[in-house]
């Protein structure tokens, strides 16, 4: 199976021929940079999460999947985000919505499934069956009589901004905020290179959420350096990358990366309008503030983190494949991918070592965090954070 091809002229050869450069000598600007370190209590203090909740993930677009995940209509799925639960909804009419999952009335949960699509014709909030349509507006009061005074056209859901692009689905955790959501802006540069990923043409396969007990900075931090990769990873995925070898850049608050597969060096064979950045090499864009998206050969992985407490973070994997399996021998090939890439790596690896680190920050044992020329992507991602603080 290969990865979409697309008619949206290629911005590869350029990031390729910096990375042939960075095989064959220390190119980048990575290897002039001083040294320099973290303070743990970016990982620890109540204050600094309490700020980065308020400025990063309520105030900036966030995505949350992918909206073939929704494809019919009647479709929900409601989970939890940062301390707010979220309800998705794909309205009769074909279109997708964002809503607080709390009832008008009383504020109990209108639908308690996290994290799994079902279908429903309506809502109907199990304390006092208050009844929703799916475009949010209020449909039905029991004993109505006992409301009088109520107007039934202001007591609709409350609606969170949202938008598709790239058949990924945006949306901001503010109710009250008030402008369009414009993407394309947000992204970028990277918006060009999603168009010619081709992402909106994939489609969803599978995906898991899970808790672990750490920063949400230090699992990014784990998916923007490569120095660990042929180590932690030696018995998984690190023999299929050269040791350490990639071009990075800060793409506004953003992160491009670009790693160097064992197969890299066979580009030099190939026109440069054949170089893939799944096959050849692998991608990976980090959308500010929480997204990760790796390009596998094959496959997309889209990581979505959502902090719940300094120390506790919803790790959400979703995996997207050029096409729905069209029979037995493809989906036993994406089960044996999702298990491999989300149990094997992910949640066996990665997170496991992020876990440790946070019960090290707490030990007190480091006073700083060693920042290497293998990990300036690490630097980039913490100033854009203390940017948008600031």
């Amino acid at each position: 199976m290969t990865a979409i091809m697309t008619s949206v002229a290629s911005p590869w050869p350029p990031l390729f021929e910096r990375l042939l450069a960075e095989l064959d000598r220390k190119a980048s600007p990575d290897w002039q940079a001083e040294q320099v370190a973290l303070d743990p209590r970016v990982y620890l203090d109540r204050e600094r999460f309490a700020a980065e909740r308020e400025r990063l993930f309520r105030r900036l677009p966030l995505c949350v999947g992918h909206a073939d995940q929704l494809a019919e209509p009647g479709s929900l799925l409601a989970f939890e985000l940062c301390g707010l639960p979220v309800l998705l909804a794909r309205g009769r009419d074909g279109e997708l919505r964002a809503f607080l999952n709390v009832c008008r009335h009383r504020g109990a949960r209108l639908l308690p499934e996290q994290g799994t699509v079902c279908r429903r014709q309506s809502l109907i909030c199990p304390y006092h069956a208050w009844t929703y349509r799916l475009d949010g507006t209020l449909a039905g009061i029991p004993r109505a009589e006992a409301f009088p005074c109520l107007d039934r056209t202001q007591l609709g859901l409350r609606k969170l901004p949202l938008a598709v692009r790239h058949g990924l689905i945006w949306i901001v955790l503010d109710p009250e905020h008030e402008q369009a959501l414009d993407i394309a802006a947000h992204l970028g540069e990277l918006d060009r290179e999603l168009e010619a990923i081709g992402l909106a043409r994939h489609r969803f396969y599978r995906q898991h959420a899970v808790r672990r007990a750490t920063n949400w900075k230090l699992i990014v931090d784990a998916f923007l350096e490569v120095y660990h990769v042929c180590r932690l990873h030696s018995g998984t995925i690190g023999s299929f990358f050269v040791d350490a070898v990639s071009v990075n850049d800060s793409v506004g608050p953003h992160v491009r990366s670009l790693i160097a597969r064992e197969d890299t060096p066979e580009i030099r064979t190939l026109p440069p309008q054949q170089w893939s950045p799944q096959v050849h090499g692998t991608l990976v864009h980090f959308i500010f503030p929480n997204s990760v998206f790796i390009y596998h050969p094959d496959y997309i992985s889209h990581l979505g983190l959502f902090p719940s407490a300094p120390d506790e973070t919803l790790f959400v994997h979703t995996m997207l494949t050029p096409e729905k399996p069209a029979d037995e021998k493809a989906e036993a090939h994406w089960a044996r991918s999702f298990e491999l890439i989300d149990t094997g790596v992910f949640n066996k690896e990665d997170l496991v070592v992020c876990e440790q680190i946070q019960r090290g920050l707490a030990s007190g044992a480091n006073e700083a965090l060693i920042v290497g020329r293998l990990e300036q992507n690490l630097r980039r991602f913490h100033s854009a954070v203390d940017a948008a603080l600031r």
